[in-house]
């Protein structure tokens, strides 16, 4: 929007205002979606200049039918998509009690916090797999927490999972420690809140995760090898995957 000098509509049933405090208040309906022209990036994990700039009409209207997923995107306004960002007092107040009862066995003044979000569920089923998908390994968990234990002391990592049974059974053989606890089940906006409030982020596959990482702010642990070599999913991202992943983040596998 502000690349083609346009203002940015939200629809009124979007989660978006039930969870940040967004200060758009030009609303779109229906009928405005069905009527506009759509732009459609050509890699759902890769910037896309001509999605930006595109050759705009006149009093013409547009819907971006993209996923955006690279920081490239929204670079030059990071602090605006930050602002808009910000949760909403009753999530910040319920992911803030979840971190003190999580933290409170290992009160210190210099303890740090790291986020840990695991996601495994549908990334297993056959679908996604065939298309491309890469599950993070138990090794690629040890590498990333021995990272954090290399330079921090005292420490708790607070893991962020799926509550079924076989991904925590999963999650609990290969994330261990005194220093390691388990999240209980929240609703996502305080997950993605909690993860966000933390000192640093360890992530393996998805958006849930790249998004809570990028509001944290601290440093960021990602699974580098998210997607088979030669697959579909691996053709959605850039040649060397730069445009997805946000800079400064450090990829192990």
């Amino acid at each position: 929007a502000r690349a083609r000098n346009m203002t940015v509509g939200i629809t009124p049933a979007s989660e978006l205002f039930n969870t940040f405090n967004i200060s758009s208040q030009f609303l779109m309906g229906k009928q405005f979606c069905d009527t506009a022209e759509k732009v459609v990036e050509r890699k759902p994990c890769a910037y896309d200049k001509g999605s930006v700039h595109f050759i705009r009409k006149e009093k013409v209207n547009y819907i971006h039918k993209s996923y955006l997923q690279s920081w490239k995107y929204f670079e030059d306004v990071e602090d605006e998509v930050r602002e808009q960002f910000v949760f909403m007092g009753d999530v910040q107040d319920k992911a803030h009690e979840l971190i003190k009862s999580l933290t409170k066995p290992f009160a210190s003044k210099n303890l740090t916090i790291i986020a840990v979000h695991i996601r495994r569920g549908d990334y297993k089923n056959e679908r996604n797999v065939k298309y491309g998908y890469n599950l993070a390994t138990g090794e690629y968990l040890s590498r990333a927490f021995k990272y954090f234990r290399d330079r921090y002391d005292p420490i708790v990592f607070i893991v962020f999972t799926n509550p079924n049974v076989e991904d925590l059974k999963w999650c609990k053989y290969h994330v261990n420690g005194s220093d390691v606890v388990f999240a209980p089940e929240n609703p996502r906006e305080v997950d993605m809140c909690a993860i966000s409030m933390c000192n640093h982020t360890i992530m393996t596959v998805g958006s849930f995760g790249w998004w809570g990482s990028f509001l944290a702010k601290g440093t960021t642990i990602y699974f580098s090898d998210v997607a088979q070599n030669n697959s579909n999913l691996r053709k959605d991202f850039s040649f060397d995957m730069s445009d997805y992943f946000y800079p400064g983040w450090i990829g192990l596998r």
